[in-house]
């Protein structure tokens, strides 16, 4: 499963979300992180950052709940597995 993060320079809440998806990304071995920023993809429609899409889901803009997001993540996965079941 990816995650993606648009972030922008100096974006204190950028950091920090950043560093919480970091870290959990490393605990897990089905997640990966892609980090963009926004200057580098003129032809994105975001204007708010830090903005942190799961699967290019828009999961939230703004500094994070850990725990919601784990959650999140975990509910997706289970989904997914029932989706592959299926085919």
């Amino acid at each position: 499963m990816t995650l993606t993060l648009f972030i922008t320079d100096n974006c204190q809440a950028c950091a920090r979300v950043q560093k919480q998806v970091t870290d959990i990304t490393k605990k897990s071995n089905n997640l990966t992180l892609q980090i963009e920023n926004i200057k580098d993809c003129p032809d994105n429609n975001i204007l708010i950052v830090p903005a942190l899409y799961i699967e290019d889901e828009l999961y939230a803009y703004g500094d994070i709940n850990e725990q919601r997001l784990l959650k999140r993540i975990k509910t997706k996965e289970i989904k997914s597995e029932l989706i592959s079941k299926t085919k």
